[in-house]
């Protein structure tokens, strides 16, 4: 059973998680590139889905080998974008006013975007700006893997730090747009 799994993933680039024992929360996630009966070469790539080096995993080590799950799916289709998300962000007018979080919160509405914003030099959410008033704004926070979270709303005054156009936000909207299509 596992042979087939592993050659599936050589001949077909076909992302694997395995799980060695004693590491509950991390996984390689990645290709195998070959594979013998006491070790594994894996391909492996990081949360953003770039390339970050070769690994090879004893057999006899691992604890599990997940695939076709919805995580590995969603890695392959971000594996496959990954060069869309080096492009530059837009350019966007630099707010120097009184009411900057304002400005650059309707700027970013409008452009339907993904964006990250801190909440009291702590927090960060990524996300949809769908409203805004003087004091509040109505977010659609994206998860890591593209899903939403449904809706928050936030008070403008919290708001310390914005980012948009990064990796990570292109990453997010582009997941949430594959995960709208399917």
């Amino acid at each position: 059973m596992t042979k087939n799994i592993l050659e599936s993933s050589e001949k077909q680039r076909k992302i694997l998680s395995i799980r060695l024992y004693g590491e509950d929360d991390d996984c390689w996630l990645g290709y195998v590139e070959g594979y013998n009966p006491m070790i594994i070469q894996l391909r492996y790539f990081d949360q953003l889905g770039l390339e970050d080096g070769i690994v090879i995993l004893q057999q006899d080590k691992i604890e599990s080998i997940e695939y076709n799950s919805e995580y590995e799916k969603t890695y392959e289709y971000l594996i496959n974008l990954r060069n869309s998300l080096d492009s530059s962000p837009k350019i966007v007018e630099f707010n120097n006013g009184d009411d900057w979080k304002i400005k650059y919160l309707s700027d970013l509405k409008k452009r339907n975007e993904v964006i990250s914003f801190q909440i009291n030099d702590d927090i960060t959410i990524y996300g949809f700006v769908e409203e805004i008033n003087e004091n509040n704004f109505l977010i659609n926070p994206i998860g890591q893997l593209g899903e939403n979270e449904g809706n928050t709303i936030y008070k403008i005054n919290d708001i310390s730090a914005f980012w948009f156009g990064s990796k990570k936000c292109k990453l997010r909207q582009e997941l949430n747009i594959w995960r709208m299509k399917k």
